[in-house]
């Protein structure tokens, strides 16, 4: 597992598209927005909220376009090869699934230094480790997500389905555009989704708020219900071989 672990990961950090997708774009963004909206008196606390959802949003885009490479391998016959070794089923989704989390800590630190140096945002050693833990936590749903996508795509498909599956939760969940805006009826769907509380609870954490219960109980709704789809998905896979 943990040579598997160190190759992926080796080989997701040297692709430019990822660095640049990824990586790059939430911390363009975020540089963006704050220099449009974070003016008058509430500017502090308006960078710290773009900060937040700039790092959700590169957390999510990193951790769903992990998983959909897995649609990739499929179609090459890596899965395949993968179940002559050793490599219990269960091994290949968790190193899939950690992956996707390591991959996701790029975004987030380079957002938060990006913003600590040119921004100058101002928070606590606690605050940070707290907002840190909630967003890099936080990922843990769209992991299962990513791996969900990649194991129902196909080869060519992978790549859009992940795009739209990262928008959707990235715009309904109130992570691009606040979900405050939306109609009534988005506003409650957003209320359900697991990238609404990802940010939600990270913004929390800034200000010494308590972790919701509800936001606790969507984020592991859609990570059990989306694990327990990648593991039937994995399974039908395997009786092909």
């Amino acid at each position: 597992m943990g040579v598997l672990l160190t190759s992926e990961v080796r080989r997701v950090l040297r692709s430019p598209r990822f660095l640049i997708f990824t990586v790059g774009f939430p911390v363009v963004y975020f540089l963006l927005f704050s220099g449009l909206y974070a003016t008058g008196a509430d500017a502090a606390a308006v960078t710290v909220v773009l900060m937040l959802n700039m790092a959700a949003f590169g957390a999510i885009s990193a951790s769903i376009s992990t998983g959909g490479r897995v649609a990739v391998e499929r179609a090459v016959g890596w899965n395949r090869q993968l179940r002559l070794t050793p490599l219990p089923g269960w091994a290949y989704l968790a190193v899939k699934a950690a992956v996707a989390m390591l991959v996701a800590l790029p975004a987030l630190v380079l957002t938060f230094l990006v913003a600590v140096v040119v921004k100058h945002v101002d928070l606590t050693a606690v605050e940070w480790v707290r907002v840190g833990a909630a967003a890099w936590l936080g990922v843990l749903p769209f992991a299962a997500i990513g791996l969900l996508v990649g194991m129902s795509a196909t080869q060519d498909s992978a790549q859009g389905m992940s795009t739209v599956t990262m928008l959707l939760f990235s715009l309904l969940g109130g992570v691009l555009i606040p979900a405050s805006i939306l109609p009534s009826a988005l506003a409650t769907v957003a209320h359900a989704l697991p990238s609404y509380w990802l940010a939600e609870i990270a913004r929390g954490q800034a200000t010494g708020e308590a972790v919701p219960l509800q936001g606790m109980a969507v984020m592991l709704a859609w990570l059990v219900v989306a694990g327990g789809l990648v593991a039937v998905r994995y399974r039908r896979d395997a009786l092909r071989v």
